[in-house]
């Protein structure tokens, strides 16, 4: 529905549709099994960093406006830390920062679209594989120009989302 109602093409993929995705800089919508019946879905937006996830957050706008959804913006922050990495104070105000700044691009777009973000103190890839209550994911896929490698919350994603997951590129790395 949300291809037909926003004129997006949609195309087949032979073979590995994420490396496909990736090297071409696409974004990639992986269906599952049983269509979308709900009349308001639940469309949620995984960020890791910004701007990278810019177009995460864009193609989960779309996609809620189209489909008529509620989004939800989403960080996770693990509950642990290794010693050499930031604390978890520190991670938790750089979470809160992240959805801020999603949430002031958001009620930029000037849309009717119903907005919540959320802070979630789990890993990431649990919150995706197990935690998730969605009708449609978005996160980051491969970064433009790579192999089409994704990274472990993507991977955990495409194989246990309970939800269709899309993947949208990330920009490609840049040299300092």
């Amino acid at each position: 529905r949300w291809c037909d109602r926003s004129r997006r093409a949609v195309a087949t993929c032979p073979g590995d549709a994420v490396a496909v995705a990736g090297t071409s800089g696409d974004s990639l919508l992986v269906p599952r099994d049983e269509p979308l019946t709900v009349a308001r879905p639940r469309i949620v937006v995984a960020l890791s960093s910004l701007p990278d996830d810019g177009l995460v957050l864009v193609e989960g706008l779309d996609a809620a406006t189209h489909l008529n959804g509620t989004l939800t913006v989403l960080h996770g922050v693990p509950l642990s830390f290794g010693e050499r990495t930031v604390g978890r104070a520190e991670a938790v105000r750089n979470g809160e920062d992240l959805l801020e700044r999603a949430r002031a691009f958001l009620e930029g777009a000037d849309t009717d679209v119903a907005v919540e973000v959320a802070l979630v103190q789990a890993w990431p890839h649990e919150i995706v594989g197990e935690l998730l209550d969605a009708d449609l994911l978005a996160l980051g896929g491969p970064r433009t120009g790579s192999s089409g490698r994704v990274g472990l919350v993507a991977a955990s994603a495409l194989r246990h989302a309970p939800c269709a997951v899309l993947l949208a590129p990330r920009p490609a790395f840049r040299l300092p």
